[in-house]
C-alpha cells in the first residue's frame, strides 16, 4: 500500500472505530435501564422439621434395586481367579471406553484403563496394564503403579456380581 492509501485507511478507522464504541455503549445502557428481578431463595432452616403425617413423603427420584444397579460389563463366567481382561463400554454418544477386570479372592475390581499421566489407553501385557505412550506400568488388582512416570493409580469403580453377570457402577 502507498502512503497515501495507509492515511487514508487509518483516517476511515479513526472514525468509525469511536461510532461503533458509541453505538455498542448506548445499547449497553438500553439493556441495563430494564433489569429483571430477580426472585427471592427462601433460606433453610438450621434444623429439619418433623414430618407431620405418619406417611412418609413420597421420594422425588426412585432408589433403583440392587439388581438394576451399574451397567453389564461381563459374564461371571468371561473371568477365572486371578485372571484379567480389558471390557468396553459405549457412552450415549457411542464413544467406547475400556475398564479393566480383574477376579480376585476379595471380588471383581474395576479400573478405568486410561493411564493417569496422559490419558492414554493401557493394554494388557502379560499380567500388567502397560501404556503404550510413555511406558507406565499398573497392577491390574491394585491399580497401583509398578513403574512411571505416571504417578497416580487408576480410577476404581465397585463392581456387583450377581445373576452370572458383573455389573459396573459408573459415577
Amino acid at each position: 500500500m502507498t502512503q497515501m492509501s495507509r492515511r487514508l485507511l487509518l483516517l476511515l478507522l479513526g472514525a468509525l472505530i469511536p461510532g461503533a464504541i458509541h453505538h455498542k455503549a448506548e445499547a449497553a445502557k438500553k439493556k441495563k435501564a430494564t433489569p429483571t428481578p430477580t426472585p427471592k431463595k427462601k433460606k433453610p432452616s438450621p434444623t429439619p422439621t418433623p414430618a407431620k403425617s405418619s406417611k412418609a413423603a413420597p421420594s422425588t427420584s426412585p432408589s433403583p434395586s440392587k439388581t438394576l444397579e451399574g451397567f453389564v460389563i461381563a459374564k461371571s463366567t468371561d473371568l477365572t481367579l486371578r485372571q484379567t481382561k480389558v471390557f468396553f463400554l459405549k457412552d450415549s454418544f457411542g464413544i467406547s471406553t475400556g475398564y479393566s477386570l480383574t477376579r480376585t479372592s476379595r471380588g471383581v475390581v474395576a479400573f478405568d484403563v486410561r493411564c493417569t499421566h496422559n490419558g492414554v489407553p493401557s493394554s494388557l501385557s502379560g499380567t500388567q496394564l502397560k501404556c503404550p505412550a510413555h511406558g507406565s506400568i499398573f497392577d491390574p488388582e491394585t491399580g497401583a503403579v509398578i513403574r512411571g512416570p505416571a504417578l497416580d493409580p487408576l480410577k476404581s469403580y465397585r463392581t456387583i456380581e450377581e445373576n452370572g453377570e458383573i455389573r459396573i457402577l459408573i459415577s
